[in-house]
């Protein structure tokens, strides 16, 4: 029996409708299918990819299957990129595109923004169920709504965790205030650094970040053992399942919160990086002033390099720490005798800035490299040699990919494409698509999963060496990633240049024909003063 491990950066959600699920027991003997997320992980910090942090377990994936080099997620979001990942479509067509916030635990609950994905979107996970598949999630979902019949069982981060560390948390909030962190409802105890205790006198309340401040001010040590840390607790749960599984495959998603905030990390993974000795990013000195009053810029400003020394600490740390869980879960499949028969996965729902152009954390207007690019590998000897991929992809085209390995139809309206022609030489990859897709769209104002006629969003292109970005009030970001990987010289304005200015809105404008965009957006068009409508292809005066 071949098995399909899918170790991936992600989760999500889907569109559209599909029949009802079969009563009777999971029975499809195809091949398993684990996915692995992780959240907000920068791919150059890897190993594999020329990064600072040793992850062999990651880089073995990479070494030994497919690293792509130009893999995007549709948006630098949570929700909507892990909604993109299974269901194969982009968030304009999928209708999540902002972060849900809605969850069912009494100590968080919060309005939702956004409608999430309900049991009768047609995703990865139910077409597979479907067909016999055992579906199991473990970890961050962060997609609440309905429950979801298909899944077998479900351990996640406000529910099952919150529920094993309550009598912890308990003692915790009984501790000095200053102590511990209140991460949406987890009370964490954190030790804090000398020396960024002393950044912290530069901090002021002053743009504030809400909540989210607290999320920087007790960056630190996790002030408990590594067992109780979520990510590890869920890898426990994978390894558990992997170890148990039956006759019928199995589909479970493994989804790691880190390396992602709350900015806190256990012993001994703390102690493994000296702040001192961190190199930091060569573009950080590169601050576009767009982007001035964004909490990414807003959190290194307040800081200062002490900070972003100590936030770069704890990130690199959280990365070794899931390389570890990564270990863990191959070491499962090996003990249980499938990993040369089994296709692993490895990706993110998006990145971080991680001191690039002076920013950490996701939370700006922006599309570089830094939170726009993702990791992805695909190991899997029995169809795919080892080899770098240049193709252009995204993460809408995971759910399409793994229809086709697991021997399963794709439904026609998804959007993805299918990698695996191209990764093993039956088609030409000059016949793949050439550019991947990433945008921000503003939210229904009734929290529904439709995009309106009069939405704004902003968009971007990346391929053939370029990347164009466009705001809905006509700013524009052209760089020539080949010359500048950096991201430090905007183009857009240049004479020399508008030509390929011109190559790549049009490249824009056929793919949100092609996705189905009803909402609007312009952006200016060379060499006139007018503007370019998405919508309707004809340049227009005004705004």
């Amino acid at each position: 029996m071949f098995r399909l491990v899918i170790l991936i950066g992600l989760v999500a959600g889907t569109f559209s409708d599909l029949t009802a699920f079969a009563a009777t027991p999971p029975s499809h003997t195809g091949p398993d299918v684990l996915i692995i997320m992780c959240d907000q992980l920068n791919a150059s910090v890897l190993g594999c990819y020329g990064g600072d942090v040793p992850t062999p377990n990651i880089d073995r994936i990479a070494h030994e299957g497919v690293r792509f080099d130009n893999s995007v997620c549709p948006t630098p979001f949570c929700s909507p990129s892990r909604a993109s990942i299974i269901t194969g479509l982009y968030p304009h067509a999928h209708g999540i595109v902002t972060n849900i916030n809605r969850c069912d635990y009494p100590a968080i609950s919060s309005p939702a923004t956004e409608e999430g994905i309900k049991a009768a979107d047609v995703t990865t996970e139910k077409l597979l169920h479907a067909a016999g598949y055992a579906t199991h999630h473990y970890g961050k979902w962060h997609l609440m709504d309905e429950k979801l019949p298909y899944y077998a069982d479900m351990y996640g981060e406000h529910h099952e965790y919150a529920e094993e560390m309550a009598g912890m948390f308990r003692a915790v909030r009984r501790q000095n205030r200053d102590t511990w962190m209140d991460w949406y409802g987890w009370a964490l105890p954190v030790e804090q650094s000398s020396a960024f205790r002393k950044a912290l006198e530069r901090w002021d309340d002053s743009p504030g970040g809400g909540a989210l401040a607290e999320f920087i001010t007790k960056m630190g040590r996790l002030a408990l053992p590594l067992e109780k840390n979520f990510d590890f607790r869920v890898a426990d749960k994978t390894v558990e399942q992997i170890g148990r599984r039956g006759v019928a495959a199995f589909m479970i998603t493994c989804s790691f919160n880190a390396p992602h905030d709350p900015n806190v990390v256990p012993s001994p993974y703390y102690e493994m990086f000296d702040p001192a000795q961190i190199r930091l990013p060569a573009n950080r000195t590169s601050l576009e002033p767009r982007y001035a009053a964004d909490w990414s810029r807003k959190i290194v400003e307040k800081t200062g390099e002490p900070g972003l020394r100590e936030f770069m600490r704890i990130y690199y740390a959280s990365v070794k720490l899931i390389d570890d869980q990564v270990g863990r879960i191959l070491q499962a499949l090996e003990s249980a005798g499938v990993l040369e028969s089994t296709v692993v996965v490895f990706t993110s729902d998006h990145g971080d800035m991680v001191g690039g152009h002076g920013m950490v954390w996701k939370s700006n207007g922006s599309f570089y490299d830094e939170i726009a690019r993702v990791p992805l590998l695909i190991r899997y000897p029995a169809l795919f040699k080892p080899q770098r991929c240049d193709l252009a992809v995204d993460l809408t085209d995971l759910m399409p990919t793994l229809l086709q390995i697991t021997g399963e139809p794709v439904p026609p309206h998804v959007q993805g494409q299918n990698l695996v022609p191209f990764l093993t030489g039956r088609a030409d990859p000059a016949m793949a698509r050439q550019y991947c897709f990433s945008e921000r769209i503003t939210a229904h104002p009734q929290h529904l999963r439709q995009v309106p006629p009069e939405t704004r969003g902003s968009f971007m292109v990346r391929g053939q060496g370029w990347k164009y970005w466009c705001h809905p009030d006509g700013d524009e970001y052209l760089y020539h990633l080949a010359d500048d990987p950096g991201e430090t010289r905007n183009l857009a304005l240049h004479e020399a240049h508008q030509d390929q200015k011109r190559v790549m809105i049009s490249v824009l404008r056929a793919w949100l024909e092609r996705t189905g965009w009803r909402g609007r957006s312009q952006v200016a068009l060379p060499p006139s003063g007018g503007f370019f409508s998405l919508d309707s292809g004809m340049p227009q005066r005004g705004q």
